[in-house]
């Protein structure tokens, strides 16, 4: 049994090389080893068995009799999550994960299969992306993309993360930079859109797609794919503004949202962190239970940026005559 872990070695920095083996892992470039317990009593699990199953490798801890799947280690060495042992779940009292780098709340660690968010796979596994992006300006045709922050819930309920910088052709304004915090020299060395833009669009496949106006945010996703002939797969698109109207939010910001809900918002106007904070409205909005998402076809999307399009096209016209 051997698992890859998608980090750098802490030792010889290389990466895919780190590998979990039974209760161990690994670097196949390097000597570092180290052994890892129970994530749920933090005893050593060195004496119990690892058996297969179609979900993958698992063994019983014989401290607390609780099943370890190897996806649910891997997923939280990949997204160097946490475990927290003081913050119980409140449905379960079991133990709790989180990321405080990337404003990721705690959550079960038996998630989906308990908290709140369960009601979400209890009917059917679907895919969902929460997305968010930060851009030299609000004009689509003016502007660009500078940081792409996305993340991904499988139907297996692990999460995975896509954030990175994108360089940027053209100088930031000064109050992109105050927004932001991000500036010219983080931009320096970034990949460009062509780079990282098929690996994105692999990311998000078919899932279902959110973002907190989703009307700015996905008019940008399907202009790029569009520039790079990547077709999008008919996602449906669900914006947490908007159910925040519906729900009679007296304010729909973002920022007013996770104050009134008590959501850690580090990092605020920052991709992966807005994108986990909308993870977070999207899943009390669903858990109340008060209004039902409002999904919408990708045509929507399609013809708003067809319509920026237009208009893009007769201002040019008019002012050429």
């Amino acid at each position: 049994m051997s698992t890859s872990i998608n980090r750098a070695c802490p030792a010889c920095k290389q990466l895919n090389c780190l590998k979990i083996k039974e209760n161990n892992i690994q670097c196949t470039s390097c000597d570092f080893s180290i052994k890892y317990n129970c994530p749920i009593c933090k005893e050593s699990l060195s004496e119990s068995s690892w058996e297969t199953s179609d979900n993958g490798d698992f063994t019983t801890c014989k401290s607390c009799n609780n099943t370890i799947h190897i996806k649910k280690i891997q997923n939280l060495f990949n997204n160097l999550m946490k475990i927290s042992y003081t913050q119980e779940c409140k449905l379960c009292n079991g133990p709790t994960i989180y990321r405080t780098q990337a404003n990721i709340g705690h959550r079960c660690f038996y998630f989906p299969k308990c908290s709140g968010q369960a009601s979400l796979f209890s009917q059917k596994k679907e895919c969902l992306i929460f997305l968010d992006f930060e851009t030299t300006g609000l004009e689509l045709k003016k502007g660009h993309i500078i940081e792409i922050g996305a993340l991904k819930i499988d139907t297996d309920g692990l999460e995975h993360t896509f954030d990175t910088f994108i360089k940027s052709p053209i100088t930031l304004p000064e109050k992109i930079k105050a927004i932001t915090n991000i500036n010219d020299e983080m931009l320096e060395n970034a990949p460009n859109m062509k780079e990282v833009i098929e690996d994105f669009h692999t990311f998000i496949g078919n899932a279902t797609i959110i973002a907190h106006n989703a009307d700015f945010d996905v008019p940008w996703l399907i202009n790029e794919f569009e520039k790079h002939n990547l077709p999008l797969q008919n996602n449906t698109i669900i914006c947490t503004f908007k159910w925040a109207q519906l729900m009679k939010e007296p304010r729909s910001s973002l920022s007013a949202l996770t104050k009134k809900y008590k959501i850690g918002h580090l990092n605020a106007h920052r991709a992966l962190a807005d994108a986990a904070v909308t993870k977070e409205l999207f899943f009390i909005y669903e858990d109340a239970q008060l209004v039902e998402r409002p999904t919408q076809p990708l045509s929507d999307f399609e013809k708003i940026l067809a319509k920026i399009n237009r208009y893009k096209t007769k201002k040019k016209e008019t002012v050429t005559t």
